[in-house]
């Protein structure tokens, strides 16, 4: 039988926060967000495990120890095989605190292209990938700051994640526009 998503976040976010499971839930992290792209998600797990040294997996055991909520510079400083861009950065943070944070990846990133006036006006993203850096965690933090508001005025039962996962249920559906607009307008 398998586990449902709140299990598998639950499980990943615990090993996130275990000295000994940190390795497997960033390995976890990877898989997640390459799941729907078959076999890569094992490879790049793989990779992953393969590369990432001890000494990382205890800076990033105790980052993730001394805060919930690391900024998306902080993570990307452990300097973690395949987590240099804010898409993969952004998802460790998403399962440390799903009540408040969020993916933000160039999927979300088409949402800009239609209405460029939201919140993800600030994010400087280059043709493939969204870069870490200071500015565009500041924008990460609005961003998730706008999903809680969205939450707390329409959806206060939800988590700021699940707010992100509609939209971006709304864009794989080729709802775009439907989902720039509650982002704008809501």
């Amino acid at each position: 039988m398998g586990l449902t998503m709140a299990q598998v976040e639950s499980r990943i976010r615990q090993n996130l926060l275990s000295e000994k499971g940190v390795k497997d839930g960033l390995s976890n992290v990877l898989y997640w967000g390459f799941a729907q792209m078959g076999g890569l998600a094992v490879i790049r797990a793989d990779r992953f495990r393969s590369s990432v040294t001890q000494d990382q997996l205890a800076s990033a055991a105790q980052l993730f120890a001394v805060s919930r909520c690391p900024s998306l510079v902080s993570i990307a400083r452990l300097k973690l095989p395949q987590f240099s861009g804010v898409s993969f950065v952004s998802k460790v943070r998403m399962f440390l605190d799903p009540n408040g944070s969020a993916t933000l990846d160039k999927q979300i990133m088409k949402i800009h292209r239609l209405r460029p006036t939201t919140v993800l006006a600030a994010v400087r993203a280059l043709k493939t990938a969204i870069p870490v850096n200071t500015s565009n965690s500041a924008a990460y933090e609005a961003w998730c700051a706008r999903l809680a508001q969205i939450r707390r005025l329409y959806l206060p039962s939800l988590r700021v994640v699940d707010i992100e996962r509609g939209l971006f249920h709304l864009i794989q559906s080729g709802r775009v526009q439907c989902a720039a607009d509650i982002l704008a307008d809501a």
